[in-house]
C-alpha cells in the first residue's frame, strides 16, 4: 500500500511537472518608476522550427474597432535553444517573421507605453504609466506566436521594488510584493486580462457570491469606499439576475484620469471575461459629494459592463469566437450583445426594488438610455436594417458613436418589447430573464454561437412565448 501511495504521488507530480513544462511562459518587467517602456519575454516549452510568425493584436475583443498596437512594439529579438540570435524581419500587418533557419525558443520585445497613450485618443484603449502607477491592458502589450494561441500560459509580472503588482488573472489584496504569477487557459484569456501596479493604487477585496476586487487609481479626489460599495451592489444584482457566476473572481479596474491632451477622450468602459476596465475623466470621479443621479450613473455603468461577462462573453452571436486579433471582425448581432446586455443590467437593478418601483425604474431607464438616445440619431441610421447598422458599427462603434448608440438602442428596445410580451402572455410567471438564463445553459451545452434565426426558438423553449415577430420587426428599417 505504501509503495502504491508513493507511486501515485510520483505520477501526479510528474504529470503536473509535464503540464507546467508545456505552458508558454510570458514574463513582463516594468523595471523602474517613470519608465516609459515595458519589457515582455515569451518562452516556448519546446523549440519550434523556423520560420515562425510573431503577431501583435490590432483588434480588441468587443472593442468594435482597431488599434495598431504593433506601432509601439520595439526591439523585437528572437533566440534559439542555445540563446543564439535568430533573424527577425518586419512583415505586412502586425507581424514579424522569425528565423529563416534554426529553431525558435524565445522572443523578447519592448512596448512604448508613453507613445501609445499619446497616439491612442480613446483612453480606454491604451495602457498608461505614471510616476506611481502603471496600468497595462493585455491586448496592448502581449503578442503571440502564430499557431500557439490555444496553448496554456504561465505569466510572471515584475514591477519596481516595493510596488504592489496586481493581475486580474490571479487577484489578491493587498499584494505582498513587487511580483505576481498567474496562469491563463490560452492567449485569449491572457490578452483579455489586465495588470495594475504602483503605490498610488487602492486595492480592495469585497466578499460577494464570488470574490470581487475593486482597483482604483485617481488623479483627483475619489471616495474609493463608496466606489466599491456601488461596484459590489451592481455585481451582486447582476449575478442574481443571471442566477450564477461564470467566473471564480471578478475585478473592477477603475481609472479617473486627467486628459493628457485636449483631443483625448475618457468615456467608454470595456468588459472582459472576468473583469471590467473603467477609464473615465477625473471630473466624473465619485466622491462623498456626488449626487444620487451620479451614483446611479456609476451603478448602471458597472452593471452594464459586468453583464457583458454573460452577454456576449458566454452567450454570443456568430463572429465573436474564435476571435481574430489582426482585423476587427464584422458582426450581425451587436444589437443583441449591447442592447440585451444593457437591458439585462437595468432589469437586474430594478429586480431588487418593489414591483411598482421596479416598473418605474425600468421605464425611466428605457426612456433615457434607449428611446431618447435613438430619437437623437440621424434618420438615415434609423432607416437602415438593423443588421446593416450592426455591421457598420463593428468597426466604428466608438469612433462614430452614432452607430454604437443606434445599434444598442434598437436592440434594447427589442429586448424591452420581448420582456413585456413574455410577462403578459405568461401572466407574470415568465420574463426575459428566464429566456436569457436558458440561453446561457444552451450556450454552455452547445459550445457555439447561436444563429440569429435560432434566438426566438430558444426563448420560446424557456418561456413558452413566441417572440419571432418582435425580432423581425426590430430587424427592419424603422418607420418615421
Amino acid at each position: 500500500m505504501k509503495r502504491t501511495i508513493i507511486l501515485s504521488v510520483a505520477l501526479f507530480l510528474a504529470a503536473a511537472q509535464a503540464g507546467a513544462q508545456e505552458r508558454i511562459t510570458y514574463e513582463v518587467r516594468y523595471a523602474r518608476p517613470g519608465d516609459t517602456r515595458v519589457h515582455v519575454n515569451i518562452e516556448l516549452p519546446q523549440p519550434l522550427g523556423s520560420p515562425q510568425t510573431l503577431i501583435m493584436p490590432r483588434a480588441i475583443p468587443m472593442g468594435y474597432g482597431e488599434q495598431a498596437y504593433d506601432r509601439y512594439v520595439e526591439n523585437v529579438r528572437a533566440f534559439g535553444p542555445e540563446n543564439q540570435f535568430l533573424l527577425v524581419e518586419r512583415a505586412d500587418g502586425p507581424r514579424w517573421t522569425i528565423g529563416r533557419r534554426g529553431r525558435l525558443k524565445r522572443v523578447s520585445y519592448e512596448v512604448d507605453l508613453a507613445r501609445m497613450e499619446r497616439e491612442v485618443l480613446n483612453g480606454g484603449d491604451a495602457s498608461k504609466v505614471r510616476p506611481k502607477y502603471a496600468g497595462l491592458l493585455g491586448y496592448s502589450v502581449f503578442a503571440y506566436i502564430e499557431g500557439q494561441e490555444d496553448k496554456p500560459i504561465r505569466l510572471r509580472v515584475d514591477g519596481p521594488k516595493d510596488w504592489p503588482v496586481f493581475s486580474t488573472l490571479a487577484p489578491a489584496a493587498p499584494p505582498a510584493n513587487a511580483s505576481v504569477t498567474a496562469e491563463a487557459e490560452n492567449f485569449y484569456a491572457l490578452a483579455d486580462s489586465q495588470i495594475v501596479m504602483g503605490p498610488a493604487v487602492t486595492i480592495t477585496k469585497l466578499e460577494a457570491t464570488v470574490p470581487l476586487f475593486v482597483i482604483t487609481y485617481s488623479e483627483g479626489a475619489v471616495d474609493a469606499q463608496l466606489l466599491g460599495k456601488l461596484g459590489l451592489d451592481a455585481f451582486q444584482k447582476v449575478i442574481a439576475y443571471f442566477g450564477s457566476a461564470p467566473f471564480r473572481h471578478y475585478s473592477i479596474v477603475q481609472e479617473f484620469l486627467k486628459p493628457i491632451a485636449s483631443d483625448h477622450q475618457y468615456a467608454l468602459s470595456m468588459e472582459h471575461m472576468q473583469s471590467g476596465t473603467f477609464t473615465l475623466d477625473v471630473k466624473l470621479a465619485i466622491t462623498s459629494a456626488s449626487s444620487e443621479s451620479d451614483q446611479t450613473r456609476v451603478l448602471y455603468n458597472f452593471a452594464h459592463h459586468i453583464a457583458h461577462s454573460w452577454i456576449p462573453k458566454r452567450a454570443y452571436g456568430e463572429g465573436y469566437f474564435p476571435f481574430r486579433w489582426e482585423l476587427a471582425p464584422v458582426f450581425d448581432s451587436i444589437w443583441f450583445s449591447e442592447g440585451f446586455a444593457q437591458y439585462a443590467a437595468m432589469d437586474a437593478l430594478a429586480s431588487a426594488l418593489p414591483e411598482t418601483e421596479a416598473a418605474k425604474f425600468r421605464e425611466r431607464m428605457i426612456e433615457m438610455r434607449f428611446r431618447s438616445t435613438l430619437a437623437e440619431m440621424p434618420a438615415f441610421l434609423r432607416q437602415m436594417p438593423l443588421v446593416k447598422v450592426s455591421r457598420i458599427a463593428s468597426t466604428r462603434y466608438g469612433e462614430d458613436f452614432r452607430t454604437g448608440r443606434t445599434v444598442f438602442s434598437r436592440g434594447g428596445l427589442m429586448a424591452a418589447e420581448m420582456d413585456a410580451r413574455i410577462r403578459e402572455q405568461s401572466k407574470g410567471t415568465k420574463r426575459l430573464q428566464d429566456a436569457l438564463r436558458y440561453l446561457m445553459e444552451w450556450s454552455g451545452k452547445e459550445k457555439r454561437a447561436f444563429r440569429m434565426e435560432e434566438l426566438p426558438a430558444i426563448f420560446k423553449e424557456a418561456t413558452g412565448v413566441e417572440t419571432r415577430d418582435v425580432l423581425e420587426k426590430w430587424l427592419q428599417p424603422m418607420k418615421e
